[in-house]
């Protein structure tokens, strides 16, 4: 059985040995052109992610338009993420927990 997580910028795999209760990690780089948050696909699921990405950037005291300077990607790009009428790809959630000191599990699905 495996479980998938991140870790900072490294992707990692979880291996279940049941037999012998033991959890082996194996990391490898993260591959950026994954379509990373899978669950943000329903509109459920990107309001979700809308409410959590606002919330946490009015927690830093941060603009959508500095954000977008540190991302390099324009201003509405930031103003749709956080309406959630788009969700931003894998490498940019990631950029996102790092500017944001968030945990990119908890941005991207509510769990950590």
């Amino acid at each position: 059985m495996g479980v998938t997580g991140t870790s900072g910028w490294m992707h990692v795999n979880f291996v279940v040995n049941e037999s012998a209760n033991r959890v082996y990690a194996m990391r490898s780089p993260l591959n950026a052109d994954a379509k990373f948050p899978d669950n943000l696909k329903t509109s459920s699921a990107k309001r979700a992610f809308a409410a959590r990405l606002d919330m946490t950037i009015k927690r830093a005291k941060i603009t959508s338009g500095r954000l977008a300077r540190l991302l390099a990607v324009p201003e509405c790009d930031v103003t749709l993420w956080r309406a959630g009428v788009m969700t931003p790809g894998a490498e940019h959630c990631h950029k996102l927990s790092d500017i944001l000191r968030v945990d990119v599990r908890w941005l991207c699905a509510g769990t950590s």
